[in-house]
């Protein structure tokens, strides 16, 4: 069969679902709510679309410079979806911006100053503000180290200390954000800004991100799967009930 998971880093699949940004839910059914117009500067129009999930009704933002045809959907009265047949490319190659900027709306379980500063860097970068998504980058790597307490006075100790405190998380993921350390002095300005592309910020974001998630999420996760498993097993089995330690099945003589 052939391999389309490349489409689950997509916002829009296709003209009537898409991965939702609120519910995490791929695959999903959606809508064209709203669509408005507005003059980016002189001579260029740019277009806006609102989208609405027909699972959470969460509602995301979309940015173009080019109009993009909406159809009506006899089957379901008001809603409109995106005509990708008038479209010679990937509706998501057509919108520069979105709202959420974050693909995937960052889990409720990562502290909130660590959730807003990925957003605003992955925001500032899509963007192409390239020394504020850098500042970003630092902020979040000086925020994590506060909230572990981890050791070490400059960017690269606490990168490593994080990395020493939690082997269960890939080290590849410490070992890119070590780069960080090239953003020179620990004074956000525009000189601090040296040689950083948005390949490098991409790559450091997503280090990020994972990092976050192992930290915070599989954690959360792994607890309520146990919790689940423990509940199902005091339903199944009566407290009277023991399981033998060993599973040698001895007879009596």
């Amino acid at each position: 069969m052939p391999d389309h998971s490349h489409l689950d880093d997509k916002y829009f699949i296709d003209n009537s679902v898409y991965n939702c940004p609120f519910c995490n839910r791929r695959n999903v059914s959606y809508y064209i709510y709203n669509k408005v117009s507005f003059h980016w500067s002189v001579n260029k129009p740019c277009h806006v679309y609102f989208a609405q999930c027909l699972s959470c009704r969460g509602r995301s933002m979309h940015l173009s410079y080019k109009s993009v045809l909406i159809r009506n959907d006899a089957g379901r009265g008001r809603f409109h979806n995106l005509d990708i047949e008038a479209s010679s490319k990937s509706l998501d190659d057509l919108f520069f911006y979105s709202v959420p900027t974050s693909f995937f709306v960052l889990d409720q379980r990562v502290p909130k100053i660590l959730r807003e500063l990925l957003t605003e860097a992955e925001g500032s970068l899509k963007s192409n503000f390239l020394t504020g998504s850098s500042a970003c980058a630092r902020k979040i790597i000086y925020e994590l180290g506060s909230i572990q307490k981890v050791d070490g006075d400059n960017y690269e100790d606490r990168i490593k200390s994080l990395k020493k405190k939690h082997p269960e998380v890939d080290p590849t993921y410490f070992d890119t954000l070590l780069t960080i350390q090239q953003m020179t002095s620990s004074k956000v300005h525009e000189n601090s800004y040296d040689g950083w592309n948005s390949k490098h910020l991409k790559l450091i974001l997503a280090s990020l991100r994972e990092i976050l998630h192992e930290l915070y999420v599989v954690p959360a996760l792994r607890k309520d799967r146990r919790k689940s498993l423990l509940g199902l097993k005091k339903e199944l089995l009566p407290e009277n009930v023991s399981v033998p330690e060993h599973s040698d099945d001895q007879t009596a003589k």
